[in-house]
């Protein structure tokens, strides 16, 4: 595992991340880069879109 690998912990702990900075609210990953840019190269990764992506860092689970 390289230091820019993305995988399923390193989305998770990036949302989670992003979701204390937001007081716990709704995060819109758009407004957060690291997270942005990781849920796209997951998604790249792992043949998924972007959404699935989005749902498998804010709920854990795998939706392809």
């Amino acid at each position: 595992m390289g230091l820019l690998d993305v995988n399923e912990d390193r989305i998770k702990a990036l949302y989670k991340r992003a979701w204390y900075e937001c007081d716990r609210g709704y995060v819109d990953p758009r407004k957060y880069p690291d997270l942005d840019s990781a849920l796209y190269q997951f998604a790249m990764e792992n043949k998924c879109t972007y959404d699935e992506a989005y749902i498998l860092a804010k709920t854990g689970k795998r939706m392809f």
